[in-house]
């Protein structure tokens, strides 16, 4: 059988388990078939035509920009950077302080997280001593002991998912209870829709004149309407109280952001409870999102 009728397959050659500077390739170049000693062989830019400049080594062509995020008071460059920047150390500081940062606080972290645990088992038992005590009172045939209720005289609580199931009372209404106020003090009661949160009256755990704290964070789009400029958001707390009288104790417009007229209302208000007294919202341009957290502080 002649040599050029032989069938001579890749397959049947033997497998090579490393190439060394003295080995040779074997090329086809427009003088023919060549043969290249593996430390000659080089390959870069110049000779791939499918490597795309974001993915060579080096500095990008022309002229490179920065964009940074801040993150916790660190910059950070985004994906907004042109690609293939050749980075200096002032352009990736903060993302190395910000690592620094990370650690430390989940060191710190990690070193009080057993007296996270002591002070919540902590309160625990009080909650079971409290119990006991209770119990203890109620079935003494003292009436002056009998009547003595113990209950926390707080009302805390939070809400989120604001909406407006009436548009003409403009009363704001919300979706979910990330804290109910009954679970500080079983004598306080909470409505969504629409929001109302009613303290305890005489005799039910609950200090008259206490002093509230509430944060409310919104956003949402304004409202044109029959205007040439958009209506911001426009909240107003009132207090309801006991004889049946209202008063406004707060009120503050959103703040616009943006040229899509989006809005921005975030708000902290100091407000004075006594016995029964009840806040509700009014909201005009109902928000798209936020929250509101209601907090005892004195």
């Amino acid at each position: 059988m002649a040599i050029e009728d032989e069938i001579i397959n890749i397959s049947d050659i033997d497998v090579g388990t490393e190439i060394l500077n003295s080995d040779k390739l074997l090329i086809e170049t427009s003088n023919g078939t060549k043969m290249v000693a593996f430390k000659d062989f080089v390959v870069g830019p110049d000779n791939i035509s499918s490597v795309r400049q974001s993915q060579i080594e080096g500095n990008a062509e022309g002229e490179a920009n920065t964009f940074y995020t801040v993150i916790t008071g660190f910059q950070i460059l985004n994906d907004s950077t042109t690609p293939g920047l050749n980075t200096q150390y002032d352009q990736i500081s903060g993302s190395i302080e910000l690592g620094k940062f990370n650690f430390n606080a989940i060191a710190n972290l990690a070193s009080v997280s057993a007296d996270i645990a002591s002070n919540g088992a902590a309160v625990d038992e009080l909650r079971v001593v409290l119990d006991n005590l209770a119990s203890v009172l109620e079935a003494t045939e003292n009436s002056v002991l009998s009547n003595i209720t113990l209950s926390t005289s707080a009302c805390n609580a939070i809400v989120n998912g604001p909406f407006k199931s009436n548009r003409r009372s403009h009363a704001l209404s919300f979706t979910t209870v990330e804290l109910d106020p009954s679970t500080t003090n079983s004598n306080c009661t909470l409505t969504l829709d629409p929001f109302k949160i009613t303290f305890p009256s005489a005799d039910e755990g609950f200090v008259d004149g206490s002093r509230y704290m509430i944060n409310g964070q919104f956003n949402g789009r304004g409202d044109f309407g029959r205007h040439a400029f958009a209506r911001t958001g426009l909240i107003t707390i009132y207090r309801d109280k006991s004889d049946g009288s209202t008063e406004q104790v707060y009120k503050k417009a959103g703040v616009s952001g943006s040229s899509n007229n989006n809005y921005d209302l975030d708000f902290t208000a100091v407000v004075r409870i006594n016995f029964g007294d009840s806040l509700r919202l009014t909201f005009a341009n109902t928000p798209k999102s936020g929250s509101l957290d209601i907090f005892k502080i004195s």
